[in-house]
């Protein structure tokens, strides 16, 4: 039986049609729990050295993956392994499988008008400023899920409508706001103080902002042109992968605080929290 911790919207047992599964791994290759085998493309993209065993095509089924290749911000990564971020430790091993926690959600319609809503979860978890409790943070302790198979015949594959791309920021942002002060001699003194704090969590990450003719006016943390385009069609036996590529980011108030800090009168910063980020959706 697979766990309702998936968080797949509506799937039945394999063998009836519109079945959502997870994917396994097995030592003679990639299989859907009692189902068969898969397109060697994804195959192919998971094992690129052929070291599994060939797997013929499965003409019934569509494989839907993200492929997670984006990274860390030194900068983040070093305040997290400093005394102020909690002193994570991490193997050089570790930090190079690090990848930014992303989750959202795809709508799967098929070909006679019905639907499914499938949330992916895919990421480190380890990557939280140990001053948390990561226990308190119910979000990071969700399975992972990168990679589903449906069963044709499939319509098209796109973001949920009205949802939002998520990405977890590991550390809590300080907010500060930059504040005159008239002293009894009549001179005018600014400084910075803080006015909020946020606590690690999930934020979604927004598409520039443009005008009428798509000049950008503000660039926030996806362009416009860089957000999973829908697949139409896909052919049964394909591979549909949303490959990610970026880096998580946070803003530092220099001068002003070492830990992750912005001043929220400050419209760019703001809209940069959480990094920058492409999407792209292919088919194999």
């Amino acid at each position: 039986m697979i766990s309702n911790n998936h968080r797949i919207n509506g799937w039945t047992a394999c063998g009836i049609r519109r079945a959502v599964l997870p994917l396994v791994m097995c030592g003679l290759g990639l299989w859907v729990a009692g189902c068969g085998s898969f397109n060697p493309a994804f195959v192919n993209l998971l094992d690129p050295t052929g070291s599994l065993a060939t797997i013929d095509r499965a003409p019934g089924h569509l494989v839907i993956g993200v492929v997670n290749n984006a990274e860390v911000d030194e900068r983040l990564l070093a305040f997290l392994e400093s005394a102020e971020g909690g002193n994570l430790v991490l193997t050089d091993a570790e930090k190079r499988l690090l990848r930014p926690r992303m989750r959202f959600r795809l709508r799967v319609t098929f070909t006679d008008g019905s639907f499914q809503t499938i949330e992916f979860i895919d990421g480190s978890r380890n990557l939280v400023d140990q001053n948390f409790d990561t226990q308190a943070f119910p979000d990071l302790n969700q399975n992972d899920l990168n990679s589903v198979v449906v069963l044709c015949d499939v319509a098209s594959v796109e973001l949920e409508p009205g949802t939002n791309i998520e990405v977890f920021i590991p550390v809590e942002l300080t907010a500060f706001e930059l504040v005159e002060t008239t002293t009894p001699g009549g001179a005018i003194s600014t400084s910075f103080e803080p006015r909020e704090r946020i606590p690690p969590q999930f934020r979604a990450l927004e598409i520039d902002e443009t005008d009428a003719d798509g000049n950008v006016l503000l660039q926030q943390n996806i362009g416009v042109r860089d957000v999973p385009s829908p697949t139409l069609d896909p052919i049964c036996g394909s591979f549909i992968a949303v490959v990610v590529n970026g880096v998580l980011s946070v803003p530092f108030l220099d001068g002003v605080s070492n830990a992750p800090s912005y001043d929220r009168d400050d419209e760019t910063t703001m809209a940069s929290i959480g990094g920058r980020y492409e999407f792209l959706a292919s088919v194999q």
